[in-house]
């Protein structure tokens, strides 16, 4: 669980992993708005505050924006949600686009923040092992039931000190070359084997540039929309990592799943934030 601050001016969120983490965000983002707010003249640097009669004046710049920013932030800290979570937004029933690498230290940041949160989790990604590291450093208590599903053979030796025993942990290998709508087959068996009811459930894709480097833009839209509609069927929320630059047609697809995608989230230094 995370605090969470909603901007009342514009589209953007922020989430920190506590409300102390949340001073700079907010100082920062309303200072953006209000940033006529501060002048320099005749050496010194002035703030006016657009909420207040507050108003200062000072010859040390970085201390007077500083001191401005922690003032923006009080007047909004009474509105920091504690106890929140990212997949709130979408009422844990939805499709979140993430905007950061797979295979990246910003990415395990929010899996582990997804997957901590539901009982069950099937991730589809080509680096299982990296998952599972993740899972096991970050996590107090693992889900009740993960599947890891990956057109890769595990390697064991990478995690030899991840102890499995007491875990619900099952490792799926797939056939690189299967279908689109093999590989949409395959999870939605997982779902249904694995899925006890009103369970929150955690889908990860992390083979989002692959799907669309292997298929056409045609298939790789149809594939994101039917697992998404398949999943809507059971209730939990869908996760695709996305990395704009991996493939040419990454953004193309994305154009397409526009009205599919409920949230983008992108992780800033180790924050999660949605930009207006």
């Amino acid at each position: 669980m995370v605090g969470r601050w909603a901007c009342d001016r514009c589209g953007f969120v922020a989430w920190t992993r506590d409300r102390s983490e949340m001073a700079e965000v907010t100082g920062s983002h309303l200072l953006a708005h209000h940033s006529d707010a501060l002048s320099a003249s005749d050496f010194r640097v002035s703030w006016d505050c657009p909420y207040c009669a507050t108003a200062k004046t000072a010859y040390d710049t970085d201390g007077a924006v500083a001191e401005f920013k922690s003032h923006l932030h009080g007047h909004v800290a009474d509105r920091i949600a504690g106890r929140a979570h990212v997949a709130d937004r979408v009422g844990w029933d939805g499709v979140v686009r993430v905007d950061a690498s797979a295979a990246g230290d910003e990415a395990d940041a929010l899996r582990t923040h997804f997957h901590g949160a539901a009982g069950l989790v099937v991730a589809v990604t080509p680096t299982p092992e990296r998952l599972v590291r993740a899972l096991d450093e970050s996590l107090d208590a693992w889900p009740r039931r993960t599947v890891i599903v990956s057109t890769g053979e595990y390697e064991f030796e990478a995690t030899l000190d991840v102890d499995f025993e007491g875990r619900n942990v099952e490792i799926v290998e797939l056939d690189p070359r299967l279908s689109p709508d093999e590989v949409g087959e395959t999870v939605s068996r997982i779902l249904d084997d694995n899925h006890e009811p009103g369970e929150r459930v955690s889908l990860e894709v992390s083979v989002f540039h692959q799907i669309v480097a292997a298929f056409d833009v045609e298939r790789s839209v149809a594939f994101v929309r039917m697992l998404a509609a398949r999943l809507a069927d059971t209730g939990g929320v869908l996760q695709l990592y996305v990395d704009a630059d991996a493939d040419r047609n990454v953004a193309t697809v994305l154009n397409f799943l526009d009205e599919t995608i409920d949230l983008t989230v992108a992780v800033d230094d180790g924050r999660f934030v949605r930009r207006p």
